[in-house]
């Protein structure tokens, strides 16, 4: 019986995700249209900042707690699984193309944050003022992304896309934001169902928790990434399955490492410095390469992050 209800725990949550995402692509494409701004921003901003709201509770919880390795180690591992996993999935099945404004805007940006938190790293500290750092520079992405996305505005760009009737005729602003809150709920309930089944049904296989934390929990978190990145794979919304990486990528570092280092002080293991934060780096300098060839990211492409992220895990857990 365990088995059988947890494994509808996970199918009934794996639903919830592929409706709530559906829900939540539909209403920010008409969000992005009535305030004239481009699904790149809006994948950046409202999509981003919503799918991350997992590693935002855990990360913020912990560091409240004084469990400093989870706040940070949660972060890295999202974020690289946002590039390896979950870009790499979305291209194999469907290449995505790229915005030139998003290489010289965000992306800059991404790499910028994730090199700040290499460097501030270091010392094996991330202090209350490396955390004030964070927040000035995620302040200054906001507004950078802000002013791109007025300027850049196409209404064709989303011209084949077809919505639910519901959201296609209407106009309301306060009725389109209800649902974009109600379709985050819904990811982020779909999330918990999924990861609570999953390491339920690791636990009863007898599989260590130490495992079930670097693969279950650490892809769980971004399983709404996930999710609204190939909903918007699927429906040829290109920005928004690339922007809600990204922008994801620069929320996690710069907005919730910086209020969690703000509450305390994160201390960094040396064998993070080492390894995990040197990985990022790569994945993330790697991405703007494949990025530039060709404005696009091609199954191939796609195929050797998926490959690169598997190879990260395999180190991960070797002995």
């Amino acid at each position: 019986m365990p088995i059988l209800t947890n494994s509808l725990l996970l199918i009934f949550g794996l639903v919830i995700l592929i409706f709530s995402s559906d829900l939540l692509i539909q209403c920010s494409v008409k969000l992005s249209l009535l305030f004239k701004l481009t699904p790149l921003f809006i994948g950046l901003v409202l999509v981003a900042f919503g799918t991350s709201a997992p590693e935002a509770g855990v990360s913020i919880v912990a560091a409240a707690s004084n469990q400093s390795g989870v706040a940070l180690g949660n972060i890295i591992g999202s974020n690289i699984c946002n590039i390896g996993l979950i870009l790499g999935l979305c291209a194999v099945i469907f290449p995505l193309s790229v915005d030139k404004g998003l290489l010289k805007r965000e992306m800059p940006l991404m790499l910028l944050a994730t090199g700040l938190l290499y460097v501030l790293s270091r010392d094996l500290l991330i202090s209350r003022l490396d955390a004030l750092i964070f927040i000035a520079v995620f302040i200054a992405f906001l507004y950078i992304s802000f002013k791109g996305a007025k300027t850049s505005f196409d209404p064709k760009e989303t011209e084949q896309f077809t919505f639910y009737r519901i959201i296609k005729n209407t106009s309301s602003r306060f009725k389109l934001f209800s649902l974009v809150s109600l379709s985050l709920l819904g990811l982020l309930l779909g999330a918990k169902f999924m990861v609570d089944g999953g390491v339920s049904l690791a636990r009863i296989f007898g599989i260590s928790p130490w495992i079930i934390g670097v693969t279950i929990f650490a892809v769980g978190t971004s399983l709404p990434e996930l999710v609204a990145s190939l909903g918007a794979a699927f429906k040829k919304v290109h920005g928004i399955s690339i922007g809600n990486i990204v922008g994801s990528n620069i929320f996690n570092i710069l907005f919730v490492l910086g209020i969690a280092a703000l509450i305390r002080p994160i201390s960094v293991e040396s064998s993070v410095v080492g390894f995990e934060l040197p990985v990022l780096l790569l994945f993330s300098f790697g991405l703007f390469v494949i990025m530039r060839t060709g404005h696009k990211i091609s199954r191939w492409e796609g195929l050797t992050l998926l490959l690169g992220y598997l190879g990260f895990i395999v180190l991960l857990l070797k002995p």
